[in-house]
């Protein structure tokens, strides 16, 4: 503890200049007080004669990337508003992150990235991005000079400083404890020792452990994925892969479930529903040993080769061939369906599916015949979180909120900018929904029915998502997909995790009438409502 108050007790003097060619009075003094941890930023009398490099508002943003590195990459797909910014670059990197994390409202205008800023607005701008609530800013003397790397060393030095008395106090002891001891024993004696030693892998060992730690979090959207599974994994979430095209679940032990068939796709091609449960892929049963990642490494394989699945539905066996295809997801489809209807259908919320909704709401505006919307969310199983929350941009009114997300640090509010594009009260709106709408898709849904109350939902209940995940990888090509948040409906902070959003009108799906007559008899009649 002396330390740790002597440390506290220095008076760091940094000299700083505005200026590369002249000498003026503008040296930042920070001082951490002992008995508040507190640091004030103010100006001392010192003038310095060695010449400073001003930075520039573009340098000051990316200062800020190195702060943020356990981000859902979603992030990445954030379509920024500001203008003049450089696509691909790391000030654009950087601006997303700030704005996924709500800490600067991505606004449609410049920001002046080769200007200089005042150190007082950079302070301003670190107290609130790092939630360094302690800085106290001496308005009046820092408004007058602008930033140097002196200033991003003050910031960085203290936010290090109490992020290392966390971190100290978190590693005083072993994450084991005194299990260390009973671990490895165990660990050696089963290597060594048991019957089957011979047929037992090292790291299958400690990759199953891993894998419990995960489990036991009692979080099915938290798993732990060895390297094979990793891959897999990954492959998943590519835009372009191939297999059969649905969204899958493993809610417990051996029960894997079809979520969301993607529309169009070959599973909805071979009448496969939500909530079957896939009980073998060909000759290869699902027993508790298998794991999500390894049943969906059984089911891709090159599109044009069939895969049989026996499956459960409703308590009776079937076995259905689908033939595997090359799966590439369009965002979004839309068609005037009469003189005064859209149907917009929404299969994902995935990358830039906002500039999509953007268009066909501008289309609709511009038609002054429309009268009715219908939004088509069946089987959207949700995805980019940022996607939606922009979307509910054009709808909501300004400056309310789209969602909360909750994290362990904090809430991160989103809130409308409201492009004044289309007010839904003027249109009679509809919402078609299904099982397979999850996440994004509710987070729409109970979003939209929070402002306006009018609109009218067709079907069966929702599928009831209401985490994030993030995914951390590892050296030895593993990776943990494990839950940061929860996230909550904007007006009413409405949780929705295993709470379904229930249908204002109950029509089940007319599965016989679409097989021989192509009708969509949901579709009919959110049409003629």
């Amino acid at each position: 503890m002396k330390k740790i108050y002597k440390i506290l007790s220095i008076i760091i003097l940094i000299l700083l200049s505005s200026n590369i060619t002249h000498a003026v009075d503008n040296t930042v003094e920070y001082t951490i007080d002992s008995t508040s941890s507190n640091i004030e930023i103010v100006n001392d009398p010192f003038v310095v004669e060695t010449p400073i490099v001003n930075l520039n508002r573009a340098q000051i943003f990316n200062y800020f990337w190195d702060y943020f590195t356990n981000l859902p990459l979603s992030y990445k797909y954030i379509n920024l508003n500001f203008l003049w910014v450089e696509e691909k670059s790391k000030t654009e990197k950087s601006l997303k992150k700030l704005v996924y994390l709500n800490k600067i409202s991505n606004l449609n205008k410049s920001l002046y990235l080769s200007k200089n800023m005042s150190a007082y607005e950079f302070y301003s701008l670190a107290k609130s991005i790092l939630n360094l609530d302690a800085i106290e800013i001496d308005k009046t003397q820092l408004s007058k000079r602008y930033v140097t790397n002196d200033d991003l060393n003050t910031v960085k030095e203290y936010y290090d400083y109490l992020q290392n008395e966390d971190e100290a106090l978190k590693n005083k002891q072993n994450v084991l404890w005194d299990k260390q001891e009973i671990f490895n024993d165990v660990y050696n004696t089963i290597l060594n020792g048991h019957y089957n030693h011979v047929n037992i892998e090292k790291n299958d060992l400690i990759y199953s452990a891993i894998e419990w730690l995960a489990k036991w979090t009692n979080d099915i959207h938290t798993v732990y994925f060895p390297p094979i599974a990793s891959k897999s994994f990954e492959d998943t979430l590519s835009w372009e892969y191939e297999w059969i095209g649905s969204y899958v679940d493993m809610a417990s032990p051996w029960v894997v479930k079809i979520t969301s068939p993607i529309p169009g796709g070959p599973a909805e091609k071979a009448w496969l529903k939500w909530w079957d449960i896939i009980v073998k892929v060909d000759w290869k049963e699902i027993t508790r040993d298998n794991s999500l990642n390894e049943v969906v490494s059984w089911i891709k394989w090159p599109a044009g080769s069939i895969v049989e699945l026996t499956i459960n539905r409703a308590w009776n066996e079937l076995k259905i061939e689908v033939t595997r295809e090359k799966i590439t997801i369009k965002n979004l489809e839309y068609t005037k369906v009469d003189l005064s209807t859209y149907n917009i259908q929404i299969k994902s919320f995935g990358a830039w599916v906002t500039k999509e909704f953007k268009e066909v709401l501008e289309k609709i505006k511009s038609d002054t015949s429309t009268r009715k919307i219908i939004i088509d969310l069946r089987n959207n199983g949700g995805w980019y979180l940022n996607e939606v929350t922009d979307m509910l941009s054009f709808v909501v009114p300004e400056s309310e909120k789209t969602a909360v997300v909750k994290y362990n640090w904090g809430d991160n509010n989103f809130y409308s900018a409201w492009l004044d594009l289309v007010n839904l009260k003027d249109y009679k709106v509809i919402i078609l929904q299904n099982s397979g709408t999850a996440s994004a898709s509710e987070i729409m849904i109970w979003t939209l029915k929070d402002y306006f109350p009018s609109i009218v939902t067709i079907w069966e209940n929702t599928y009831w998502k209401g985490s994030v995940q993030t995914m951390k990888e590892y050296s030895d090509g593993s990776s943990l997909k494990y839950t940061v948040a929860k996230w909550f409906t904007g007006k009413t902070q409405t949780w929705i995790d295993w709470v379904w959003f229930k249908p204002d009108i109950e029509l089940e799906y007319d599965l016989d009438a679409f097989k021989n007559d192509w009708k969509d008899n949901q579709l009919e009649k959110a049409i003629n409502y």
